[in-house]
């Protein structure tokens, strides 16, 4: 896996963990925006990685 690939996955489960304390603390919207953002992070992540492996 490249650095910056790490790093995106890195600031997702950041992201992820933001929007669990958002939800403990009822922040509804602020959970729903954070964890949409940290799985759409996620898949850009995992098809950019996996774009070649198709191509055989």
């Amino acid at each position: 896996m490249k650095v910056t690939t790490v790093y995106t996955a890195i600031a997702a489960l950041v992201l992820l963990f933001i929007s669990v304390v958002s939800w403990v603390f009822r922040a509804m919207e602020t959970a729903i925006l954070t964890a949409e953002l940290a799985s759409f992070m996620l898949l850009v992540v995992y098809l950019w990685d996996n774009r070649k492996n198709g191509k055989d």
